[in-house]
This record gives structure tokens, sequence and C-alpha cells, in this order.
């Protein structure tokens, strides 16, 4: 997921996935989803406006996608994707419940 093909075959997908994202997602959410993929553990200290919601939803966008659309580039896909997102606001917490429910 870090190699260049990796990170390309993320744009792509989440570019197809987000068609409403004129800009598509910065390198930086890039990278944070590369090593989440990867299997790195990934501490996200971010500003307001970054695109927070963005750096654990894209992952789990992706693995969907492979799922209904395998990708001979990437092998072992996990059937069943989980995120955990810890997060000190409840209210913010529960409207992402809310809003990927």
């Amino acid at each position: 997921w870090t190699s260049t093909l990796g990170r390309t075959i993320i744009r792509e997908i989440i570019e197809a996935r987000i068609p409403q994202w004129p800009n598509g997602p910065h390198d930086s959410q890039v990278d944070c989803w590369a090593h989440s993929l990867q299997g790195i553990p990934t501490l996200l200290i971010a500003s307001t406006g970054w695109g927070k919601t963005a750096a654990f939803f894209g992952p789990i966008l992706v693995l969907q996608h492979l799922l209904q659309h395998p990708n001979p580039a990437i092998p072992n896909v996990p059937t069943k994707p989980v995120a955990l997102v810890v997060t000190p606001l409840i209210e913010l917490g529960n409207a992402h419940v809310r809003s990927f429910s």
C-alpha cells in the first residue's frame, strides 16, 4: 500500500467512490490511508477541517471496493474490514455513527 502503485490504487478508488469530492484527497490523506491499509499503527493529530473523518473512513471504502472489484495487484483483502476510531467528543462520535449508518 505504501508503494507508488498502492497509493495510486487508493487515490483512484477514492476518486471513483466519492465523485462529489472535486479535488480528490490530499496527499497526506492518501499517506494516512496507505499506512493504515499496510497495517502500520497510525496516530493522526490534525486541525479542524483537515479531513479526519475521511482519514478513518477512506480505508474502509477502499477495502469495500476491492471486495466488489478484486484487483490482482492487491491480494488477501479482508472480508470484513473494521475501523476502530477513538474520539474525545461524544457528539462528534454520535454524528459519525449517524452519518455512516
